[in-house]
């Protein structure tokens, strides 16, 4: 076990992996890892509930977003993040990019400018994604919001950058919540995020 951004996490190997090398093992490998400073870190496994709620808020923003006058495109939980300030790539749960995606060293399998980013709460992972894993995510020039869902109660809160290293946080609580996402200025229904979920 290694402490990557405060949170305990146990690594592949010890080994120290250059990003190449990062990308050829995860070109060749079934199940998907992160890159942190040299390190390759599986990611926690997927439980349907987690994927239910991935597929419901990628579907939502899909549907929200077409008709916009401004072009944005939803991605899934397999577009890789590279944050090169930080020797970094990471698997948001699900994206937004305004406009066309950068390519980071032209693949199209990493990306470098995201304008919304998802992120579905696990008991091992919510401290993560609330502290260190936004932290990182801030040090992208692109991201306006930042979106964390809850799995076990209907919640879902909002990061909003008003300016540089100013950040406003919303919520909307409840499956007859709405959460208005103002950097694509639309509003995210719950139920539709919860669809055929039992709490």
């Amino acid at each position: 076990m290694v402490l990557i951004m405060g949170v305990l996490r146990k690594p592949r190997t010890n080994k120290i992996y250059t990003h190449e090398e990062y990308l050829r093992i995860e070109e060749r490998t079934k199940s998907k890892n992160e890159f942190y400073n040299g390190l390759i870190i599986p990611t926690a496994g997927a439980t349907l509930l987690h994927n239910q709620i991935s597929t419901n808020i990628t579907t939502a923003l899909k549907i929200a977003v077409r008709g916009l006058r401004q072009k944005y495109l939803v991605l899934n939980s397999d577009q890789k993040i590279r944050i090169d300030s930080e020797d970094t790539t990471v698997y948001p749960d699900a994206l937004v990019i305004c406009e066309k995606p950068e390519f980071w060293n032209g693949r199209e399998d990493i990306i470098v400018n995201p304008f919304v980013i998802v992120e579905v709460l696990s008991k091992s992972t919510q401290n993560y994604d609330r502290g260190e894993k936004f932290m990182l995510y801030q040090r992208l020039p692109s991201l306006k919001e930042y979106i964390v869902v809850e799995q076990h109660t209907p919640l879902v809160e909002s990061w909003y950058q008003l300016e540089e290293n100013t950040w406003q946080k919303t919520a909307a609580q409840g499956t007859d919540g709405l959460l208005s996402i103002r950097s694509l200025g639309i509003t995210l229904h719950l139920d539709e995020v919860y669809e055929h979920i039992d709490f």
